[in-house]
């Protein structure tokens, strides 16, 4: 803002340089504040602030009732002194900088209408008053030879330092506020020498006031911008962290619904059949009877605050419930008990076998499932298969992803993706493997650590034969077709 001096001094030597140059200032100065104004009136949206709105009231009001009477007194040498004199005008301007941060509204927020507008509004009417006391008096400068020009002078002083007091008191972080605090006295210490001094034409001493508070006034406003976009970035991201919480909170609530409606049915249809005569007493009336029970006490369990603790299982005793579940269900499924023992928590691979021969019910509708286990090395394995449709090749890279279906599926893509990440929370693991002989049918493998590896190798299961349909669930070989483990009756 400086650089008008050093150009004015290599003009013309007939123009005054140092006058140009002090009226040339005074116009920076005003622009900065109108554009201070226009940063701090997007800052107060950002952040909803009162102060800052007002700010950018009074800095506009400052800017408009100040540069018509600059150009008045470019165009006229005469009244030269209005653009760095105090004149019994700036009563006006002082008294409503004053009213703008002091008057009281009912909550912080700023107000709707724009803070551009009402300095804009309010600059018009302190020039009005201003232009006024120019007709009434062509030289309103105060002079400190006069009393009542002293008491005036007093007056803008004294309001001065009630603004100052209204800024260091505001919600402003401390630094603002000092440094905008300073810029104000720094434009008014440059009027006062000016005034003191009775100056013909601006001082220079005047004109490094003004330029410091300019400096002072735009870098705050740019700092105070900088402040609020980088709160906002925070903000934003404080947001994200809670959205992607509550989203993962909804979608383990759905993934325990999906379970819990999956386990009911089950349950619904084997107390259905226990409440009728369609099933005698016997064998498979205490298996349905030993089925319900251990799904209503999985179900009870599910509700636990704390994870079941990593145990050895009996295979077994895991799937064995879930095929006669499944039975009532009308779903035939072929199981044979291979006597394996693994490492995991019960519920969890309860869920994660239920998942899959839901899955195959439901996808391979009509056709029977097979449940194969056996020993392979320090693991066990656990092979669901079906003779139904398959999965469809588009879907087979994000098959465990959440959402993931096939187009003609009815499901929500939630339980296997539910099941992939038990499974690797047990230290397991659940894939698709696609058939060796291209028959149809989808077959998934679950993986767990064989907790009976270091005590000598298990036999697979023999060849089955078709089971008792009054007997417990039975299983097939890997080379037997699925066999009914069970049915309604």
């Amino acid at each position: 803002m400086l650089h008008p001096y050093a150009v004015l001094l290599m003009e013309d030597p007939s123009i005054d340089p140092i006058t140009t140059a002090g009226h040339i200032c005074m116009v920076l100065a005003d622009l900065v504040l109108l554009g201070s104004a226009l940063v701090l009136s997007f800052d107060a949206r950002l952040r909803r602030s009162l102060i800052r709105a007002r700010m950018a009231t009074a800095a506009t009001l400052v800017a408009v009732q100040d540069l018509p009477l600059l150009v008045i007194s470019v165009a006229d040498p005469t009244h030269g002194g209005h653009s760095y004199r105090l004149t019994t005008g700036h009563v006006a301007t002082v008294l409503v900088i004053l009213l703008v941060f002091t008057v009281r509204t009912r909550d912080q927020h700023p107000p709707r209408f724009s803070p551009l507008l009402g300095g804009l509004l309010l600059g018009c009417l302190v020039l009005g008053v201003r232009l006024s006391l120019l007709v009434l008096d062509p030289s309103p400068f105060l002079s400190v030879r006069r009393g009542p020009d002293l008491a005036v002078l007093a007056a803008i002083t004294v309001g001065i330092v009630l603004v100052t007091v209204a800024l260091m008191r505001s919600p402003l972080p401390r630094w603002a506020a000092v440094r905008v605090s300073c810029g104000v006295f720094a434009l008014f210490a440059a009027r006062v020498w000016a005034t003191l001094l009775e100056a013909s034409e601006p001082p220079p001493l005047a004109m490094v006031g003004v330029v410091l508070c300019s400096a002072l006034l735009a870098t705050t406003v740019i700092g105070l911008l900088l402040t609020t976009l980088q709160d906002t970035a925070v903000r934003e991201a404080k947001l994200l962290l809670r959205a992607a919480a509550a989203e993962a909170t909804v979608q383990h609530d759905r993934e325990v619904v999906h379970e819990m409606r999956a386990a009911t049915a089950g349950i619904v249809a084997g107390v259905h059949l226990l409440n009728g005569d369609t099933v005698p007493p016997g064998p498979r009336r205490m298996a349905l009877s030993h089925m319900v029970d251990a799904e209503v006490a999985r179900l009870g369990r599910s509700f636990a605050e704390s994870p079941e603790e990593l145990d050895v299982l009996a295979v077994d005793e895991v799937v064995e419930p879930l095929v006669v579940a499944h039975g009532a269900l009308d779903h035939l499924v072929a199981w044979r008990g291979g006597g394996h023992h693994v490492v995991g928590r019960h519920d969890a691979l309860s869920e994660v076998l239920n998942v899959l021969l839901t899955n195959a019910h439901r996808h391979a509708r009509g056709h029977a499932t097979a449940v194969v286990s056996r020993a392979v090395g320090d693991t066990v394995e656990l092979r669901v298969s079906d003779r139904g449709p398959g999965i469809e090749p588009a879907l087979q890279d994000r098959l465990f992803q959440w959402g993931a279906r096939g187009s003609t599926s009815t499901g929500q893509g939630i339980g296997l993706q539910r099941a992939h990440r038990l499974m690797l929370e047990l230290g397991g693991s659940l894939h698709h493997e696609r058939s060796e002989s291209g028959d149809a049918g989808a077959v998934f493998v679950v993986t767990l650590r064989n907790a009976d590896a270091g005590s000598g190798p298990h036999l697979l299961p023999r060849s089955a034969t078709a089971p008792d349909p009054d007997s417990a669930p039975d299983t097939a070989p890997d080379t037997a077709p699925p066999v009914a483990a069970g049915s309604r009756g």
